[in-house]
C-alpha cells in the first residue's frame, strides 16, 4: 500500500522534530526517525496491529510511548492523518482527528 501523509501529518511531524532536537538533541530525533521509518514499513506490508480509533473509521499506531499517528485507509492508500502525543488529553487527541 502506499503512504500519504496530509498536511496535517506533516506539520505535526515538523513540530515534533522542533521539540526533540530542542530538548532532547540530534540523537534523539535519529532514533525518532528510525522507529517512525520501521513502523510505518511494517504498517505498509500489513505486519503489524494496529487499534481502530473510537466508533471511527480511523486507526491509531504507536511509535514510542509518547506519539501515536492516527490515520484511515482507503483505495488501496494509508493516509496519515495526524501524529498525536498520548499524554495528551484524549478527548483533544479526538477532537483533533475529527476536526479534518
Amino acid at each position: 500500500m502506499n503512504i500519504f501523509w496530509t498536511n496535517r501529518a506533516k506539520l505535526d511531524l515538523e513540530n515534533l522534530e522542533d521539540f526533540l532536537i530542542e530538548n532532547w538533541g540530534f540523537e534523539v530525533l535519529q532514533n525518532f526517525y528510525e522507529i517512525l521509518e520501521r513502523k510505518i514499513s511494517l504498517l505498509q506490508t500489513g505486519k503489524i496491529v494496529h487499534q481502530k480509533y473510537e466508533d471511527t473509521r480511523f486507526h491509531r499506531i504507536l511509535i514510542t510511548k509518547h506519539n501515536s499517528i492516527i490515520y484511515e485507509i482507503s483505495d488501496n492508500k494509508i493516509n496519515l492523518l495526524n501524529m498525536i502525543n498520548n499524554f495528551r488529553n484524549p478527548d483533544s487527541n479526538y477532537n483533533l482527528i475529527t476536526e479534518k
